[in-house]
């Protein structure tokens, strides 16, 4: 009986355990009740709760305030660090979630962490201790031919090998009730998301659960049909944390690697029932909008309103062709089976940022607790650009193509955001300080403070030479109360080459001052780096998922006195296109040729358009992982240095020296336009085995894109003969690469004064040019600025005009 369970059902020994336990289930509260005594889950006074959902709390806020055991002041390498790990099946992208003192039928009472993996496992762990799981939950059955999705029925490598849990689950602990949302290949193939309802004491399903994921939608868009668009459960990716509010269970989907036909959609659930009760997709008449947010799910409010950030896609509202919502933040109000928009902000320069893949909704939002002023109820996010955004949500600024309405925008403040940004209010040299914390990017942690409803302008403090590296991260906060805060965030930029993540610990208060670091320890690290990993802080511990684990950090019993210092391996993952570039590289030794083949995948990559201005920036790097297949006869592969065509580089290369059968490495290549227009290449491996593989390359060099602001003058009235005060036009080059700015022409009568605009620098460099209206004529008079430059859309023209008397 046990073995035809387990080999119907995946389930392991130790969910069976509890079977004799669940025959007598029907004694119990029904599902939808509370099935425990909620204050023995949560002891009365002991102000920690558990966590539930993706970053604390359905504001995303990111902090737990009742931390009392770890503090500044006792935190460094000598008496904290890593004090146990437990081993997992596959990927955790997933952030671990925390309930204390949960009954598990036959095993007693435990802290309990929940983690889930992408190959569709969901695991419960023992928080203060080592050890096989308390139970495990599998979706797939190998022997059935169901399986988590190979990542190459994707056509992406983002999430690679497997694509099974990806967002992070939400608990109930009114009902003890965890939601999961899991991802399977059946034969056919038949491709398969579905919604569980599992119960926390034993890993079982609730009744009535799963249910499939399935959803029709009336439009227009891409991949419609007869007017009607249909949910497709392989190319969605259910990337957002799955959302909890009001008695419905949220899901968010974008794409796998921007592969469409895809939308962003949002569907709910009856938390009791699971049955649908919402469906609303954000581009109905056009494409793309994919809601992934790096991980974050919805905020809500006090009122119900859902808040979320949509990423690259067809932006055109008011209809005919509308609504759809690319590069938008909105706040949604469900009701009658599906969400209105209730209001929306979409940057001015939307068009740009779809054009150069540079989403609005690569963060996660924040709600901010409520502000002194005339807008108390805030919001805030960044996108790729780094540029963060302060919105009132209340009145969040809609769209306006001249400028953005909006509270605050603090223009490139930091790196790219691929993640969620933390809040917490704390005490400041014995001042309350309100602060909120951003980890981009190519960029050291920033702590930016608030104050009557407005952001800094510049940080209030940031890390002291720690650059996280991409992503960057999604910080955690602990403290108690308003004192102890410690910020954590955990660097995941080796995980291409497999390398470890690095655990980071700041004080609050001042980020110049890392408490400690999981690199400076030998035998502290958490484990290969697996992206968008998320901290969970409890009860003195600290949770991380990796590639292969989870590591759980805490006090140490002695103190050490010697700690060894590692080399961080994030050193090794800089790109150098001058060190790196391997187009004319040879073998340095001759090879000797073996019977293995090698595998290599994907076997071709197209990266996204790059810009190429005065010299080419360097796109977001691709991995390509190289396998020593198992074969009869076959043997130790050695490599030699492998060569990139003209136009592409090698970045990293992990296939150095032998690799064992059956064995992986990883090589990433990243495409340095040299020209505007297609290039075409190859990344050509160089080894020993029976055939040498290749992967074909292909990129397209495009011209970046400056922002002219204004773009129209009016100089008012004039008497003849006279002249303006000048006016000033600013250019601003977002772009990566520098442009360069040619001699700027205004028609007669408008006037050129002065010109500060020569080499524009990539990465927000700006410079003026200062125009004055200078009639000799009585009149009305309209003309034009012209700036050529090597810009897309050169020449640049400003609309001018004013009227003499």
């Amino acid at each position: 009986m046990v073995d035809a369970l387990k080999k119907r059902w995946g389930l392991s020994v130790a969910v069976l355990a509890v079977l004799t336990f669940l025959a007598i289930e029907a004694l119990s509260p029904a599902w939808g009740a509370p099935s425990f005594d909620a204050s023995a889950i949560h002891p009365p006074g002991s102000g920690f709760t558990g966590v539930f959902m993706y970053h604390n709390d359905n504001q995303r806020t990111g902090q737990n305030l009742n931390e009392t055991v770890l503090t500044p002041a006792g935190l460094n390498a000598a008496t904290f660090g890593l004090l146990f790990t437990d081993s997992v099946d596959g990927q955790i992208y997933t952030q671990p979630l925390y309930v204390p003192n949960v009954t598990i039928p036959s095993m007693g009472t435990h802290n309990v962490i929940f983690v889930a993996t992408e190959l569709d496992s969901v695991y419960a762990f023992d928080a203060d201790a080592g050890g096989d799981p308390l139970w495990h939950t599998s979706f797939t059955n190998p022997d059935a031919g169901i399986t988590a999705v190979p990542s190459a029925d994707t056509l992406s490598g983002d999430i690679n090998p497997w694509v099974g849990i990806t967002s992070t689950p939400v608990i109930d602990p009114a009902t003890n009730t965890l939601y999961v949302l899991s991802k399977v290949k059946m034969p056919g193939p038949i491709y398969q998301q579905q919604l569980h309802a599992l119960d926390i004491t034993t890993g079982l399903e609730r009744a009535g659960s799963p249910t499939t994921i399935t959803a029709t939608y009336p439009g227009a868009g891409d991949g419609s049909v007869g007017g009607v668009l249909t949910f497709d459960p392989l190319k969605q990716n259910d990337r957002p944390a799955l959302t909890l509010a009001n008695g419905i269970v949220y899901l968010a989907f974008a794409s796998h690697g921007d592969h469409g036909p895809y939308h962003g959609w949002v569907l709910g659930y009856n938390a009791s029932t699971l049955a649908q009760s919402v469906v609303w997709n954000d581009t109905p008449n056009g494409s793309e909008g994919g809601i992934w947010q790096s991980g974050c799910g919805a905020g809500v409010d006090s009122s119900g309103h859902l808040y979320m950030i949509t990423g690259n896609g067809t932006f055109d509202v008011p209809p005919p062709d509308g609504p759809d919502w690319g590069d938008t933040f909105l706040k949604l109000l469900p009701g009658g089976g599906t969400l209105s928009v209730s209001d929306f902000f979409t940057p001015s320069d939307q068009q740009h940022l779809y054009q150069f893949d540079l989403d609005l909704g690569s963060g996660g939002n924040l709600l901010l607790p409520d502000q002194p002023g005339p807008h108390p109820h805030l919001m805030l996010s960044a996108g790729k650009e780094g540029t963060i955004y302060l919105l009132d949500r209340d009145s969040m600024g809609g769209f306006n193509s001249s400028s953005d309405q909006i509270v605050e925008e603090l223009p490139f403040a930091i790196g790219g955001l691929f993640g969620t940004p933390a809040y917490w209010q704390g005490l400041v040299g014995g001042v309350l300080q309100q602060m909120v914390y951003f980890v981009g990017q190519k960029d050291v942690p920033k702590m930016f403070t608030l104050s009557g409803g407005q952001l800094s302008g510049t940080p209030g403090s940031q890390a002291a030479g720690v650059k996280f590296g991409f992503p960057g991260a999604s910080p955690s906060i602990s403290a108690n109360g308003t004192t102890n805060g410690i910020m954590w965030a955990v660097d995941t930029s080796a995980y291409a080459v497999l390398g470890p993540a690095i655990v980071r610990a700041f004080d609050a208060t001042d980020l110049s001052n890392q408490l400690y670091s999981s690199d400076q320890i030998a035998g502290d690290a958490p484990g290969p780096a697996n992206k968008f990993a998320v901290p969970t802080i409890a009860n003195g511990k600290v949770y991380v998922g990796t590639q292969t684990q989870v590591a759980v950090y805490g006090m140490l019993a002695t103190i050490r006195t010697t700690p060894t210092a590692t080399v961080s391996p994030t050193a090794t993952l800089t790109p150098s296109p001058t060190a790196t570039a391997t187009a004319t590289a040879t073998p340095t030794a001759t090879i000797t040729p073996v019977a293995s083949v090698l595998k290599a995948q994907p076997q071709s990559i197209t990266f996204k358009a790059t810009d190429f201005g005065d010299t080419g920036a360097q796109s977001k790097p691709v991995k390509v992982t190289v396998t020593n297949s198992r074969r009869p006869g076959g043997m130790p592969v050695i490599f030699g240095t492998p060569i990139a065509s003209n136009g592409f580089i090698v970045s990293f290369n992990g296939c150095a020296g032998a690799l064992g059968l059956g064995g992986q490495c990883v090589i990433q290549a990243e495409f340095v336009p040299t020209q505007i227009g297609i290039q075409s290449g190859t990344l050509q491996l160089i080894d020993n085995a029976s055939n040498q593989p290749q992967v074909t390359l292909k990129g397209t060099g495009v011209s970046p894109s400056i922002q002219v602001r204004p773009q129209s003058i009016n100089f008012g009235r004039l008497a003849q003969g006279g002249f303006t005060a000048p006016a000033t036009v600013t250019l601003t080059n977002r772009s990566p690469v520098s442009v360069t700015i040619r001699t700027p022409t205004a028609s007669a009568p408008f006037n050129v004064v002065e010109n500060t605009c020569g080499q524009l620098a990539g990465g927000g460099g700006s410079c003026a040019i200062q125009i004055e209206f200078g009639p000799t004529t009585s009149g009305r008079f309209s003309g034009s600025l012209e700036i050529p430059d090597n810009a897309a859309g050169s020449p640049q023209s400003v609309k001018l005009s004013g009227t003499a008397k």
